[in-house]
């Protein structure tokens, strides 16, 4: 019988196409996944034979692994970054194609699109200023493309993502299976080429006449079917609240089930749901209410949610403030500031972070050199207990976008969700050096 290693080159003394392949694809699984075979099928008669890789890596090789981050280029688009990661319909994350090899990589800011992509056409992942100074044509092409402002979103959320180790990471960009709803539309203005294959869409149940309790509505429907309306998708509250979460969650603003935040959108208020872990709340765990607080879409009842407990505090800021978005934080740094501030409000001047602040009276933005304050209200066991004194604040400082509540965290508002996030970020920075400056008084 011939020895296996003669098995591996030609009668010629060859090495053979198969082993110059696998060579090609040595790739490493890493530490966590370094227990998964790596089968590839090569049709033969009609019949495919798996061939299994051995993915240690030598050092030398430039390999990948699921949950890497990457850059990769498809046709026309220029350098997208994606991820690593099993195809859903395969179970792979690697296939060969007529002996070329590919990778499944899914794309950042893009709806969670995916595509195989020859590994020849993947780089690893580095920073933006890496990536733009060692190919300057991509500065150029970015530039002159429509795609510049999702671009840059996608490789802040990669940059992110990558700061984040490998279980964390994937945790973070499919928590909440979105894909499964995404891959039905096809993305003119994305870098992805291949259609996924549409999920069944649920059975539709009518709410008054005219409304679904399928966790959708007509409209929200008619923006998954229609092409032209995936901007529209990307920024609809069912799918930028579960984004939202996420991020607050990695940033340390909401812990586990805790904080909450509410979207206005024509007229209706989404809700994320309480008691659902904020990085793996689902589009379809939304609730959805009109303005005079009736429930218009629930989610599916084997779920079994509830709607978020700060639902009284959300509805208050639109009632009093008209506004757009609320979004309610256990931020340590609102938390730690009241434990310093035994009065019942936060005055704070000449830092630059306050030209972030909008003041809802003048309906201006703030001069560093203003003073801004910020009402404390006392906590209480219930949030719908803490409606008459939160109002009570909304009164006597029409001035604030912002409400804290001690011993608890704090409530921020904006005309829209960009303008809440914007001020709660700022708030966050005013609150650090507000805390350094107490703390190193004298």
């Amino acid at each position: 019988m011939a020895k296996t290693e003669d098995l591996k080159k030609s009668r010629y003394g060859r090495v053979s196409n198969k082993r110059k392949f696998n060579e090609e694809l040595d790739l490493s699984l890493g530490e966590s996944y370094n227990t998964i075979n790596l089968i590839l099928n090569k049709k033969s008669n009609g019949k495919s034979s798996p061939t299994v890789l051995n993915n240690s890596n030598d050092g030398k090789r430039n390999g990948f692994s699921i949950g890497d981050m990457v850059w990769a280029k498809t046709g026309k688009y220029p350098l997208w970054p994606g991820i690593v990661i099993m195809d859903p319909e395969t179970n792979k994350f690697t296939k060969n194609n007529n002996m070329v090899p590919m990778l499944h990589i899914y794309y950042c800011n893009d709806a969670h699109r995916r595509n195989w992509i020859k590994i020849k056409q993947i780089i690893k992942f580095s920073s933006k200023e890496e990536i733009l100074a060692e190919n300057p044509k991509l500065s150029t092409q970015i530039s002159r493309s429509k795609l510049k402002s999702k671009w840059n979103k996608a490789v802040e959320e990669a940059e992110r993502l990558a700061a984040m180790n490998k279980d964390q990471r994937i945790s973070s960009f499919f928590a909440d299976n979105i894909s499964d709803v995404n891959s039905t539309l096809a993305d003119k203005a994305g870098p992805s080429t291949e259609q996924t294959t549409p999920n069944q869409q649920p059975t539709e149940t009518n709410y008054n006449g005219d409304r679904l309790l399928d966790g959708s509505n007509h409209e929200e429907k008619m923006l998954i079917e229609n092409d032209s309306k995936k901007e529209d998708l990307e920024t609809h509250p069912r799918y930028l609240i579960p984004e939202l979460c996420r991020q607050f969650y990695y940033k340390g603003w909401v812990t586990g089930t805790g904080g909450g935040i509410s979207i206005k959108y024509n007229d209706q208020i989404f809700i994320a749901p309480s008691g659902v872990q904020k990085e793996r709340i689902r589009p379809d765990d939304l609730f959805v209410q009109n303005l005079d607080g009736e429930d218009i879409i629930v989610p599916p009842p084997e779920k079994k949610l509830s709607k978020s407990q700060c639902t009284p505090i959300f509805m208050c800021a639109y009632y009093e403030r008209n506004a757009g978005a609320v979004i309610h934080v256990h931020s340590s740094k609102a938390v730690n500031l009241c434990f310093l501030i035994p009065e019942n409000e936060v005055k704070i001047t000449g830092l630059e972070m306050i030209k972030g602040i909008f003041n809802e009276q003048t309906k201006k933005f703030y001069d560093n050199n203003e003073e801004l304050i910020i009402p404390i209200i006392e906590n209480s066991k219930y949030e719908k207990d803490l409606v008459d004194t939160f109002k009570m604040a909304l009164t006597k400082y029409p001035s604030t976008s912002a409400v804290l509540v001690r011993n608890h965290g704090m409530y921020v508002w904006g005309s829209d969700w960009i303008m809440a996030k914007t001020q709660l970020e700022c708030y966050e920075k005013l609150f650090k050096e507000t805390i350094f400056r107490k703390l190193n008084k004298g």
